[in-house]
């Protein structure tokens, strides 16, 4: 009985450790950032949120143009969806529940030139993100 509980708690270990890369999370020589959105703002319009924000203009050439924006929304914080808004437009219109708590989270996500990708890395980047709370 003992064995069959330390092989169980063993292939546990084993499939938790081995879920992620922390080959990419540690490594450090990885050049390529976007900056975070700028001037996030939203206005309301019944249940209808419109938000808005700028895209900095120290973007790097080593992405490809136009960049998209990624927008996560939190809702009574839980995680509910997430939107693509491509091109370069600077605003996504969302239908909320007025009566709950929501995080919007803004992201910038880009994708790298061939001449920039590096070979065993991911050619797309996420900048950090821009938050705004409405409650």
């Amino acid at each position: 009985m003992k064995i069959e509980k330390l092989i169980i708690a063993a292939l546990i270990l084993i499939l938790f450790t081995g879920c992620y890369d922390r080959d990419i999370i540690d490594r450090k020589d990885f050049n390529h950032s976007l900056p975070k959105v700028e001037n996030l703002s939203y206005t309301r319009q019944g249940n209808v949120i419109t938000l808005s924000w700028q895209i900095p203009a120290n973007i790097s050439d080593d992405f490809n143009r136009p960049l998209e924006a990624s927008i996560q929304v939190v809702e009574n914080d839980i995680y509910r969806q997430k939107i693509s808004v491509l091109n370069e437009v600077k605003s996504a219109s969302i239908t909320i529940n007025p009566a709950k708590e929501y995080r919007f989270i803004v992201k910038l996500l880009g994708f790298l030139t061939a001449e920039a990708k590096e070979e065993g890395f991911t050619n797309r980047v996420f900048s950090e993100g821009a938050i705004i709370e409405i409650k």
